[in-house]
Order: C-alpha cells, then structure tokens, then sequence
C-alpha cells in the first residue's frame, strides 16, 4: 500500500468526484483546475530534482569512501598474497582506481558540482509546492463567509471565482516567477532556532498567511442565515487538509514507505549499520593487538590493523550518509508538527462557533508554515561530505 499525497487538491477524477458528492454547496471553491495544474507540473519536477539531489549527494559519499579504502585494501593483499610479481599490477590498478574515486568525490561532493544548484532547485520547487498547498487552504479559510454567501447566489459564485482567479494570477506572478528572491527569505542566516525549529519571526502570529488582508477576511463574522454552508466549509478543510496532514505526519514517522522516503528507516538502518561497522573494527583492531603479542600470528597484524582501518571508514562514510539526509532531524520535525496539528485538530473538534473553528485552522497553518521553513533551512545545510 502507498499513501495518497495531497489529497486536499483533488488530484484525482476521483477525488473530484466523491468532493462533488460529500460537498455539493462549496464545491465550486474546493475545486481550483489551474492551481492544481501548476501545483502537479512543480511537483513532478520537483520529485526528480530530489532524486537527482540524493544520487549526487551519494555518489560523492560512495566515491570518497572507495577512495579512502583503497590504502587498507592494499595493506591486505601484500598480507595475504605474498607473491609480489603477481600482486603488483593489481596493487597498480587499485592505486589508479583509488585516486580516481577520489577526483570523483571532489567533483561531486566538496567542490559541489552539480550537488548543491540541483538541490536547491529541488527545494526551490518544493517551496513553490508547498506555499500552493498553503495558498489554497488559507484561501478558501479566509474567505470562507464569501463562499459561503456565493454558495446560494450564482452571480457571486461566478465574481468569486474571478476574484480567486486573479488573485491567484497575482501569487503566481509575485512568487513563483520570482522564486530565486523568494527562496532567498528561508535561508536566510536571520533565521532563528526556536524550540529546534527554524522561524522568521517567532513573534509574529499572523506571518503565516500569504496574504496580510487575509488575517481580517478571516475574522469576518458571519451572518447566522449562513451557517449550513459555513459548516460544509469547515467540514471539507478539516476533512481534506487538517486529517491529511495528519494521517502525513503519522506515515513519515512510521516505518512503512521506501528507504529513501522514510526518516524512521533511514535512521534504523543506516544507525545499526554504522553501529555495527565500529563494533568490527574495535574488534579487529583489538585481534590485531593480541596478534602483535602472540608470536605466532605477528605477521597477521598488518593485515588485521588494515581491516580496522577499513571497518572505520565504511562507519564514517555511513554517518556521512546520515549527516547528509537528517533523519534525526527530519524525524524531529515532524514529531514537533504532528504535535502542533493534533493540538488544532482538539480544538477544532471542541469549537462551537465559525470563528473558533477558523482560530484552530489558522493554527494548522501556522505549524504548517513553520514546518516548511525548518525543512528549508534544514535541507539547505545538509551536505554529503565525508
């Protein structure tokens, strides 16, 4: 089984369809055709800029650690292949390939060709997918008196969608066409670390929304003749996008999903790895010692200190590995926002009236958008190094 990302976008026939069924008043707002197009060409070339970014990251790592293997490799063979004219050419050939792997190593990781501009174009697009998730639930929240009285005039529902439309042209001319300047406001070095996350400006309340006048549109009260419409409103946001956030955060912080989109994984078995890598060499290394002291087995010593030798550097290269994804942090992310969701969540489920009920959504987005400056900023200094 997969879990279905982004459900909230009815990205599928049919999710449009069943939204059409379970929402029939408000549909018309649920439903955006053009940010949902935007939103799946970002998002496509977002996934294969990320598996460009990972694969480069870790070329670099499995290049430099051969590199570096190449030396207890060499101390190996002289030990066990005690014929120098037969083990020299390999010997040569295991020189050659070591200082390749390791110009390759430069190139791909430290001298950061290629790395670094394909990662950031990845989280530059993740950004742009990110802030049209957002965008399109802030809109529907903070006009959600407007639909509401669209939903029993058809003469407003056209005027709204027009409103939404240009609106929308607007986010799309001032953001995502200038997302090179944008991108620069999450990483800046301004950015402070809050409670192990990242945040603008922890003071500010209201930071989260796209748009300032949204905040006030917000906070409109509505009329009482309304409701029924109201309540199918908060019914679709707290359905598609509050539980989808939620059900998100619980899938991340499983174990199920790939090696690669999995923290929880990523952090189990490249942990163990790296735990186990340094239990090996701690034990040869300690053989090795025994073997120097016992006068049989002295000329084993070389070749069991090489072993060591190679045991630590495979642990290095594999919490390189671990430095580079950020498990931990990832993990940790996601723990400090599943906690702010679920906080909303009560409350959403405890308000009794439409302003409530919009208070404990905002809080949703709030944790949203604080979230996706610490991936941000997080992922913007990970780096594949040895």
């Amino acid at each position: 089984m997969t879990f279905r990302f982004n459900d909230e976008l009815l990205l599928s026939e049919e999710d449009r369809a069943l939204a059409a069924r379970t929402y029939p008043n408000v549909y018309f707002a649920l439903d955006h055709p053009e940010l949902r197009n935007e939103f799946q060409r970002v998002d496509r070339a977002a996934i294969d800029a990320k598996r460009r970014s990972r694969w480069i990251g870790c070329a670099a790592l499995v290049f430099a650690t051969l590199s570096l293997l190449a030396f207890p490799v060499d101390v190996v063979i002289k030990g066990i292949w005690t014929n120098e004219a037969a083990h020299k050419p390999i010997l040569n050939y295991l020189a050659i390939a070591g200082a390749c792997f390791g110009i390759l190593a430069l190139i791909f990781g430290n001298i950061g060709l290629g790395f670094g501009k394909v990662k950031r174009g990845w989280l530059m697009k993740r950004l742009i997918t990110e802030r049209l998730r957002q965008w399109h639930a802030q809109y529907i929240a903070a006009h959600s008196v407007e639909i509401a009285v669209a939903a029993q005039q058809p003469e407003a529902k056209a005027a709204w969608l027009d409103q939404r439309d240009l609106s929308f042209k607007r986010f799309k001319r001032n953001f995502i066409d200038q997302i090179s300047s944008e991108y620069t406001k999450y990483t800046h070095a301004s950015a402070a670390a809050h409670s192990g996350q990242s945040v603008t400006d922890p003071k500010a309340e209201t930071a989260f929304w796209i748009e300032d006048a949204w905040a006030s549109k917000a906070a409109m009260k509505p009329d009482k003749a309304q409701q029924a419409a109201l309540d199918e409103i908060c019914r679709a946001l707290h359905e598609t996008r509050m539980r989808g956030q939620i059900q998100y955060t619980n899938y991340v912080l499983s174990s199920e999903g790939k090696f690669w989109s999995s923290p929880s994984k990523q952090l189990h078995i490249l942990g163990n790895l790296s735990y186990l890598l340094v239990v090996f060499a701690f034990v040869a290394n300690f053989i090795a010692l025994g073997a120097a002291v016992w006068g049989p087995f002295v000329e084993s010593t070389s070749v069991l200190s090489a072993l060591a030798i190679a045991f630590a550097i495979l642990a290095v290269g594999v919490r390189a590995m671990l430095e580079g994804l950020r498990p931990q942090r990832e993990t940790r992310r996601m723990q400090f926002y599943a906690g702010a969701i679920n906080r909303a969540d009560r409350d959403f489920d405890s308000a009794r009236t439409h302003a409530k009920r919009i208070a404990a959504f905002s809080k949703l987005e709030r944790a949203s958008y604080d979230e996706m400056v610490e991936f941000i900023s997080s992922n913007e200094r990970a780096r594949f190094v040895l």
